[in-house]
Formats: structure tokens, C-alpha cells, sequence
């Protein structure tokens, strides 16, 4: 499915926005007064109301966006607003993701965006604490209840911040090397905020990816046959990604150079994030008088904790035959 923005241009019924905004203002006074179990069924009519009506789809971001930037301090309410999250794939329970600065673990979940993920990865490898600086903190309220918003910096199709508030999906996600809520959750977010669903982000190409996250647009090119080349890419800071073709048994055997009766395994419909390019062997230990190889990190992930070492070192003849395309990003 090709990733179309069919109603990030929208714009919104102003006169229902701000319908929205008086009824969020009046709900906000009556929880203060009363407490928040008083406002439940106002609440509860909001949601029904931007969940069925066909103008609400554009009024729901942009009352995010209105509230993050003009209101922070009805920020909270957006908690009990599921009809302003992106459809959720799986179960719909959530979990606040955590903000820090400098560098971001990122690592894929259960969903089908390695396209998404696998880029981010490489941007935060070619430039570390990439994925931090995409991300605004709006720490406006101290109070407990307030569901702290966050603006997330995108291409789509010109730069924009996309706000979010921090809760994301408790599973079907990305996170940190324990798939635990993190930066990389909420460029995901941001990212599905834009097609209202996080269904709609998997199976798509790493090309889109480098635009929503730098603005230059990066189509794919043949895999080089020297690691030269491809160790000038990563030197000069330029994020770089290697695709693998769809097979339809799902993986692929690759026979290993040191033990020709041994295989590697890759992943067939596959993004993985091109680190770097060293003298090793093929299990990744280092010698200065091994050949060059080239390291890719596959960044998909599960529930058991830290990852599974799904790392490969392939010289060039066995890069040129595991992949069939790169995507090389602009210096980061």
C-alpha cells in the first residue's frame, strides 16, 4: 500500500473546532468543581461525536494540535478522548511513553513497519540523539492528571510538527532494546497520527521513510559492489538502509563463507539498518587482518526482553546477493 497523506491537507470545520474546544473549556471547569466522575458522560458524547461524524477526521488532529500549542492545560482530558488516537492494532490499552534526550534505543515491535523503524534506527546510528531531537517536550502542568502532549518535527508533505499526546499502544509498537515506551514510540505515533491508524503504516518502502524524517526524498539504488563505497556513505554521516526481496517462504538461507555447510538466515520483505563497515569475521569479531564486511543490524524485536543476536557480517558478494536495494539519506 503506498503511504498517501489523504487527509494530513484537510482542513478542519473551524466552527466545529472550536464547538469542541468550548464543550473540552466547560468539561474542564466542571471537573475542578466536581471532579473528573462528574464529566464522564460529557466526556463519553465528545468521543461518540468525533467518531461519527464525517468532518470530525481532520477536527481531531487539529484539536490536538490546538490544545498542545494555545491550551495545555486541558491537555489531560485527552486521556479519556480514545476517538483522537490513531486506531490502535490489537488490543486497545496504552501506556505512557517516557522523554529523554541524547540517545534513543530504537527497536521494532509487532508491527509490519521495519520501513519506518528500520530508517529511524539508521538516523539515530548516523547521527546519535537523531531521534530526540525530532521530538518538542511540552511540559507546561505539574498537575498529576495532566497528560503532558508532545510535538514530534515531520516531513509530511512540508515540515510541520505533529503533536501527540505520550500515550501509546501497550503492544503492536515500537521502543527501546526492551520494546519499553520511548522517543521512537512516539515518532511511530506521530507518524499514524497522520493516517489516523496504526494499521495503515505497515508494508511501505524506506525511500518514504527518509522523507518524513529529513525531507529529502531517497529512492532506492542497486546494492555496491565495493564497501568502499558504502563506508564513505557512513563516514560522511548519511543514514543507510538494505532491503530484502519478498520471498514467499519468509526467509532465506545464506550460505557462510568460513563454513560453506552453514547458513544465515534473512529475513525476506525486510528492512535492516546498514551500520557500519569493519574488518571482521562473520560472526563480528574483530581483526585487523580479517576482509572487510559489512555489519547489518536487523531491528526487529519481541517480547523476550533484549534482543536475539540477528546481526549478520557479510562481505560484498554476500551483501550484493542478501539484498536487493539501499537507501542512502541525507548527512543527518
Amino acid at each position: 500500500m503506498l503511504f498517501k497523506f489523504k487527509y494530513s491537507t484537510w482542513k478542519p470545520n473551524h466552527s466545529t473546532l472550536r464547538t469542541v474546544i468550548a464543550e473540552l473549556e466547560a468539561i474542564h471547569s466542571l471537573a475542578l468543581t466536581h471532579g473528573l466522575s462528574s464529566v464522564r458522560a460529557d466526556l463519553g458524547t465528545i468521543n461518540a461525536f468525533l467518531v461519527t461524524n464525517p468532518k470530525a477526521r481532520a477536527v481531531r488532529t487539529a484539536l490536538i494540535q490546538h490544545l498542545h500549542v494555545h491550551r495545555p492545560e486541558l491537555t489531560y482530558l485527552l486521556k479519556y478522548l480514545p476517538a483522537v488516537e490513531p486506531r490502535f492494532r490489537g488490543p486497545a490499552t496504552h501506556e505512557l511513553a517516557r522523554l529523554h534526550d541524547g540517545v534513543t534505543q530504537v527497536r521494532q515491535g509487532q508491527l509490519g513497519d521495519c520501513w519506518l523503524i528500520a530508517t529511524l534506527a539508521a538516523c539515530e546510528n548516523a547521527k546519535p540523539g537523531f531521534t530526540a531531537s525530532l521530538i518538542e517536550h511540552s511540559p507546561h502542568i505539574n498537575s498529576p492528571h495532566t497528560v503532558h502532549t508532545a510535538g514530534v518535527r515531520l516531513h509530511s508533505p512540508w515540515p510541520r510538527t505533529i503533536a501527540v499526546t505520550r500515550w501509546v499502544p501497550r503492544r503492536h509498537r515500537a521502543g527501546d532494546n526492551r520494546l519499553d515506551a520511548n522517543n521512537a514510540s512516539l515518532v511511530e505515533k506521530a507518524v499514524a497520527s497522520l493516517v489516523h491508524s496504526y494499521v495503515r503504516i505497515q508494508f511501505n518502502f524506506a525511500g518514504t521513510a527518509l522523507w518524513l524524517l529529513t525531507g529529502t526524498w531517497c529512492p532506492a539504488r542497486p546494492v555496491p559492489r565495493d564497501l568502499g563505497v558504502v563506508r564513505e556513505w557512513l563516514a560522511s554521516g548519511r543514514p543507510v538502509v538494505a532491503s530484502t526481496l519478498v520471498h514467499r517462504r519468509g526467509a532465506r538461507r545464506l550460505p557462510r563463507e568460513d563454513h560453506p555447510d552453514r547458513w544465515v538466515g534473512v529475513m525476506a520483505g525486510h528492512v535492516y539498518v546498514v551500520c557500519e563497515v569493519l574488518r571482521c569475521d562473520e560472526d563480528g569479531r574483530t581483526d585487523d587482518d580479517a576482509p572487510w564486511r559489512v555489519h547489518v543490524h536487523n531491528p526487529l524485536g519481541s517480547a523476550e526482553g533484549e534482543p536475539r543476536r540477528t546481526d549478520l557480517f557479510l562481505s560484498a558478494a554476500q551483501f550484493k546477493r542478501a539484498f536487493l536495494s539501499v537507501n542512502v539519506g541525507p548527512v543527518v
